[in-house]
């Protein structure tokens, strides 16, 4: 069934996909055969209930381009983000500067776009790979992004190649074997443009509606 989904595997490294556990593990995304990095990055109880405002107020999306000179964040630019008549919002600016950072000392970015996105149902719903060097993903609150390991999928079959749509498409060999993130954690994706990654980006998607609203937020390299 297309809903199954597993909870985290030890075969996940073998999939390029290696599950940190501490913030230094996310310089495996340098490992050659590494294609997706995950670390735990959890809202402190404020920022989360900011996001939980955020999440009960309109739906939508925001971006803004956010210089990171030496991996330090414009809090200015990120502080359009937040909902600024809620208490919490200086709470959620300081998260929005926390993982903005990790995500910029990392690929050594000059300028990183931040996308905050509350949707109810999948706003990337197709398995998919990214068109960039990398991406972040960080799901606050609500379902959370799947993804497929490369034994379980035949790549051939993505897009319109596959038809219109995931469940009769072909592209995934298993179900019960897609994988899921998890709440406050960082996963760094390596895209289609990263060195060496063009035939083996992740292929992931935004998780079926599960009733629920998501805050989500994506992270680019932009200089």
């Amino acid at each position: 069934m297309e809903s199954e989904v597993t909870e985290p595997a030890a075969r996940g490294e073998a999939d390029g996909v290696v599950r940190g556990a501490e913030l230094v593990d996310l310089a495996r995304l340098y490992d050659e055969q590494v294609m997706l990095v995950t670390v735990p990055t959890p809202p402190g109880p404020d920022a989360l209930r900011h996001a939980e405002a955020l999440a009960a107020g309109a739906l939508g999306h925001s971006s803004v381009k956010v210089a990171t000179p030496d991996g330090v964040p414009d809090a200015g630019a990120l502080r359009e983000l937040a909902a600024a008549d809620e208490e919490h919002a200086q709470a959620w600016v300081s998260y929005l500067v926390q993982v903005t950072g990790l995500f910029a000392e990392l690929l050594g970015a000059d300028v990183v776009g931040v996308r905050q996105v509350v949707a109810e149902g999948p706003h990337c719903p197709r398995f998919h790979v990214d068109q960039v060097l990398a991406r972040g993903v960080l799901n606050v609150t609500g379902a959370c992004t799947e993804w497929i390991g490369e034994a379980d999928l035949d790549r051939s079959r993505l897009g319109h190649a596959g038809g219109p749509d995931d469940r009769t498409s072909g592209l995934v060999l298993r179900w019960d074997r897609v994988e899921r993130a998890e709440p406050g954690t960082l996963a760094v994706f390596k895209g289609t443009a990263w060195p060496g990654a063009a035939e083996r980006a992740i292929v992931h998607r935004s998780p079926p509606t599960d009733g629920g609203r998501r805050v989500v937020l994506t992270l680019d390299w932009l200089e």
